[in-house]
């Protein structure tokens, strides 16, 4: 496919900048998320104080963009705009908001990521259930790393999956590596990766991040809130 030198820098606008980000990534509405939206109905997950339902992604000019970067991701040239695009870039992020929302579009960042070996890419996601249908048929690429969220803080890693994160409210349930940003955030003021590669390395199995409260919670989370986030985990 041929493609479009003036649809390559319109699409490149599509792509975000966030302060805590070494690289561009993109993003999509938190509300499309299929499990994520369940979830954050939950208290004790990190989806219902998601910051990216608050903030500058509620504003109307980020809502119309990230329904462009939807309408970008279905179009038959996704792939090969992206190919492009990430042809001058050594790291990306997808989904600083959102996540996939479906088998094809998963394959299609895949093959993005086979096509673009030069660049590290991460992609974090609680889409379990496509994820295991999606690599039952293939490999997924040396150059990303797909984390699996688990979708409850404090709890350990997914075990199906060779990369995950976690997140804690006390520090005795970090496993594996700690995310140091909100330490960066502390001794230099702006919450950053600074030159912290860690969610991109393939050589760290867990990454733990601190579960930023902003919403009051009860002292432990009740048995109906376990119980449905086993249900969407399976």
């Amino acid at each position: 496919m041929t493609v479009n030198y003036t649809r390559v820098m319109e699409c490149e606008k599509l792509l975000t900048s966030t302060t805590k980000m070494p690289c561009d990534s993109i993003s999509l509405d938190a509300k499309l998320c299929r499990t994520g939206s369940k979830l954050a109905k939950s208290e004790w997950t990190p989806c219902y104080d998601c910051y990216a339902l608050a903030g500058n992604y509620l504003f109307p000019s980020v809502k119309n963009k990230q329904q462009r970067v939807l309408d970008f991701m279905n179009s038959d040239d996704f792939v090969e705009v992206m190919v492009c695009l990430i042809e001058t870039r050594t790291y990306f992020r997808w989904f600083d908001s959102g996540d996939i929302q479906s088998q094809k579009m998963a394959n299609d960042i895949l093959d993005i990521c086979e096509r673009t070996p030069h660049c590290q890419h991460w992609l974090p996601s609680k889409e379990y259930k496509d994820w295991r249908q999606v690599l039952k048929k293939r490999k997924c690429p040396d150059n990303l790393c797909l984390r699996l969220s688990n979708p409850y803080a404090n709890f350990p890693p997914q075990k199906d999956f060779t990369h995950t994160s976690t997140t804690y409210t006390d520090e005795k349930f970090v496993f594996g590596f700690m995310c140091p940003a909100h330490l960066h955030k502390e001794k230099y003021g702006v919450y950053s990766c600074r030159n912290c590669r860690a969610c991109w390395d393939s050589n760290i199995p867990n990454i733990s991040y601190i579960h930023r409260n902003k919403k009051k919670k009860r002292s432990e989370p009740n048995a109906k809130t376990k119980c449905s986030i086993v249900a969407i985990n399976n």
